[in-house]
C-alpha cells in the first residue's frame, strides 16, 4: 500500500482547507466589525454624556429641539471653522507621533531618550479644549 495520495484527493484536501479559511475570514470580518461598532457606540455615548455634563438643561429637550439647538450653535460657519481648526491641530499632532515612533524604532532602546511627543501633545489637546470651551462661553 502506498502513502501516497492520488491527485483527486489532494484537490479533497485543498478544496477544504479553502473552506475553513474563507470560514476563519468570515468569523474575523464579523469580529472586527463587532470591535467597530462597539468603539462607535462608546464615543456616542461619551461624547454624548459630555454635552450632557458641559449643559444639563440639554437633558430636558426633545430631540427634535436638541437637533435645532445643535444646529444653531454647532452646525454654523464658527463651528465648522474650529472644526476644520482642532482637525488640522490633531493631524499635526498625529504626523508628530508617527514621525516620533518611527524614530524611536530606528533608535536603539536608550532608556535615556526624551519623552515622545504623544506624551506633549496630552497636554496641547487639553489646552485646545480649554481654548475651545472659553471660545463657545456665552460673552467670550
Amino acid at each position: 500500500m502506498s502513502n501516497r495520495k492520488t491527485t483527486a484527493e489532494r484537490i479533497e484536501a485543498a478544496k477544504l482547507e479553502k473552506q475553513e479559511a474563507e470560514k476563519r475570514i468570515k468569523k474575523l470580518l464579523q469580529t472586527k466589525k463587532a470591535e467597530e461598532r462597539k468603539a462607535r457606540n462608546h464615543r456616542i455615548c461619551k461624547r454624548g454624556g459630555l454635552i450632557e455634563s458641559l449643559l444639563p438643561d440639554v437633558i430636558a429637550l426633545s430631540d427634535e429641539r436638541f437637533k435645532a439647538f445643535l444646529n444653531k450653535t454647532i452646525a454654523n460657519d464658527f463651528g465648522r471653522r474650529t472644526l476644520v481648526t482642532f482637525k488640522a491641530e490633531q493631524d499635526k499632532e498625529d504626523g508628530e507621533a508617527l514621525t516620533a515612533e518611527s524614530a524611536d524604532e530606528t533608535e536603539s532602546s536608550d532608556e535615556s531618550a526624551p519623552p515622545s511627543s504623544s506624551q506633549s501633545s496630552q497636554s496641547g489637546g487639553e489646552e485646545s479644549v480649554e481654548k475651545t470651551q472659553d471660545a463657545l462661553r456665552p460673552g467670550a
